[in-house]
């Protein structure tokens, strides 16, 4: 995604991404630690990273270390990839997989703007923290931002906040 933005003379400020299983950001860490490239990446959260719980910072951690050692790179400090870690879990909504009504109408906007539709449990709860973040000035303006579709969209036909009753 970096080269493909820089191919095209773009650098990349932000990568957005919805964080649910903690699948995802280990590996974005454990990559933007192995190339040095000044990415910020900002997580989306669709369930609790309360410490603790299932899903926590420690698990990040834990999981971008495991990648780094694997892979037989040097592996920094717990703290120095804890500094990679933003979650913001304000558009988790009422529950993992229970559409919100932030993300409905993050779907709606960007399938009317663009043609590109996200899916209601998940990504398009990250999209909603993303224009979160532009309209509220944490995005600074000027700033190159990608937004990393993991997908979901097969439960788009299946919730009725979305789309209203479709028959399939």
């Amino acid at each position: 995604m970096i080269e493909q933005a820089e191919t095209h003379g773009v650098g990349l400020d932000y990568v957005y991404h919805t964080a649910g299983t903690g699948t995802a950001l280990p590996g974005l860490i454990a990559a933007k630690l192995m190339t040095g490239h000044p990415v910020r990446f900002r997580s989306i959260a669709i369930c609790g990273y309360q410490p603790g719980g299932w899903m926590n910072v420690e698990v990040i951690v834990e999981r971008a270390r495991h990648i780094l050692e694997l892979l037989g790179v040097p592996v920094p400090t717990d703290e120095v990839i804890r500094a990679e870690i933003d979650v913001d879990e304000r558009f988790i909504g009422e529950d993992y997989a229970v559409p919100s009504p932030e993300g409905v109408a993050a779907i709606r906007e960007l399938a009317t703007a663009d043609g590109v539709f996200l899916g209601p449990v998940y990504t398009a709860k990250g999209f909603a923290g993303l224009l979160d973040h532009v309209r509220s000035g944490r995005v600074e303006p000027g700033s190159n931002v990608a937004f990393l579709h993991t997908g979901d969209t097969g439960n788009l036909l299946k919730i009725p906040e979305v789309v209203g009753n479709v028959a399939v």
